[in-house]
């Protein structure tokens, strides 16, 4: 990583834009698909139905109905099927470009582009969550989007806790290059002692997965683990609801 990428880096995640400090009575979890392969419906549908989980879908619209680089993507059914399944659908820009290279008018417009294409086959949904393609932002950008959304989702792995920035939303990335379950079980247990919020994040989901992938065993066991520390999971425009706003005495009853 070049001198400029690390100073952006730590520029970025130091910058404040959207900081609220926790009220979620307890740990939470978000588990998040970027990209929306058609295996993250197909494949991990039926598994996260088993734990009862709804999870975010990041979508970029330039995506539907391609393959690429080895990846079925979804195509129309596909996204309508998530929605009505109680999944939530967050953007991903449309074209899923660099944000720290793409100015500021066309960052909204890819964002306006991505909105008119989900509300054209959805109707007239919110999209209240955001995720930055590669991880890849700048100070200015989150500045943008981050003020954009109610959420804005990054690859910075650690779990987020007391002050919590909402333009850059911290996660744990599951990978089959960089599968790590040390990592996850350390995580879980920290996010369940200090009651935080931890976000994971993946693409594709099938046996032999793509780099950025993970197997269907592997996704299983993370949702056997957040169930095993009692942890609930919950897309994230419900997780920043519970953060911002606590819980209310019914929701505690």
């Amino acid at each position: 990583m070049g001198i400029y990428r690390k100073v952006n880096n730590v520029l970025t995640r130091r910058l404040p834009v959207n900081t609220v400090r926790s009220r979620a009575p307890r740990a939470i979890a978000s588990l998040t698909y970027d990209d929306f392969p058609k295996s993250a419906w197909t494949v991990a549908g039926p598994i996260m139905d088993r734990f009862g989980v709804k999870a975010t879908y990041y979508v970029a619209g330039r995506f539907c109905g391609l393959t690429e680089d080895n990846i079925e993507y979804f195509d129309i059914a596909d996204l309508r099927a998530v929605a009505a399944a109680g999944h939530e659908i967050g953007c991903h820009s449309f074209s899923h470009g660099f944000a720290s290279k793409t100015d500021n008018g066309t960052l909204l417009h890819e964002i306006e582009r991505n909105a008119a294409f989900l509300r054209e086959h959805l109707g007239d949904i919110a999209i209240d969550s955001y995720a930055y393609p590669y991880g890849d932002v700048s100070p200015r950008a989150k500045t943008l989007l981050g003020g954009a959304f109610q959420s804005a989702r990054g690859i910075y792995r650690k779990v987020n806790a007391g002050m919590i920035d909402l333009a850059m939303v911290h996660s744990i990335v599951l990978e089959h290059r960089r599968w790590r379950p040390d990592e996850i079980e350390a995580s879980l247990a920290h996010a369940k002692a200090v009651g935080g919020w931890i976000t994971f994040f993946t693409h594709d989901v099938g046996d032999a997965p793509e780099d950025f992938g993970v197997t269907p065993e592997r996704l299983a066991w993370v949702l056997e683990r957040i169930a095993h520390h009692g942890i609930e999971t919950m897309p994230m425009r419900d997780a920043v609801d519970l953060i911002v706003n606590g819980e209310t005495q019914a929701e505690a009853a």
